[in-house]
């Protein structure tokens, strides 16, 4: 009996020892842009089937984008492309430009992304967020795509509450950034997640202390519907 026991315990430290492992293979390997080449296959697979007409506005992103279930009926009647996928970095963005944003010739592109960047396990600087946001801009220009770049703040969350300084310094570096251009609108939502007491409010939230609650979006919406509404819905 007390052999049994022996061999499971040491057949439960293997298993928790793959297990961590292979979140760590998942952490660095999410990291390269080719991990979600298959999203994005999928989305070029359904522009085949069902071709999204021209001139619409492009939401780009990770998870946040990728989650929006009611993105379309929460900005309508503006016409809305969603192309969020994984967890994806800015440089994701850049490098699959050519393939989710391009192809659409956008009327604005909307990025809610750089939070995955501050995240990433190798370790991302606010400077490198705001490089990363530039060379996203010089891409999209250089693929001849001129319309307008919406950068929605770097939110907070629960779970990583400790990096929120950092999100919130990048934030300052690209609204300081986009004041310098007349093609980039930067959008403050991170300041409404917090209550008077400055605590982040629960109620954004899932259960998982990142991804955002129905509540969240409703927040989102609320935000970016009007402003997105004056600027770009033609009658």
């Amino acid at each position: 009996m007390r052999g049994t026991f022996v061999s499971l315990g040491i057949a439960a430290a293997i298993a928790v020892v793959f297990f961590f492992a292979f979140l760590v293979y998942v952490l660095l390997a999410s990291g390269d842009a080719d991990y979600w080449a298959g999203e994005i296959a999928e989305f070029e697979r359904r522009d085949i089937s069902n071709p999204p007409s021209s001139g619409a506005i492009v939401f780009v992103g990770g998870r946040d984008v990728r989650q929006w279930e009611t993105l379309n009926l929460d900005m309508a009647p503006l016409e809305i492309i969603n192309r969020g996928f994984g967890g994806a970095h800015l440089d994701h963005l850049t490098h699959y430009a050519a393939r989710i944003i391009k192809p659409y010739d956008p009327q604005a592109i909307v990025v809610i992304a750089g939070e995955e960047d501050l995240a990433d396990v190798r370790g991302r600087t606010p400077e490198d967020v705001l490089e990363r946001f530039k060379v996203f801009m010089s891409a999209l220009r250089a693929h001849g795509v001129a319309a307008d770049v919406v950068f929605v703040s770097i939110r907070p969350s629960p779970s990583r509450e400790s990096r929120w300084l950092g999100a919130k310094r990048a934030n300052g570096l690209i609204e300081e950034f986009a004041e310098t251009r007349d093609d980039i609108l930067f959008i403050d939502t991170a300041s409404l997640m917090f209550d008077e007491t400055g605590q982040m409010r629960d109620d954004l939230f899932r259960w998982d202390g990142l991804s955002l609650s129905d509540e969240g979006y409703h927040l989102l919406s609320a935000r970016l519907r009007p402003i997105l509404m004056r600027r770009y819905f033609k009658e």
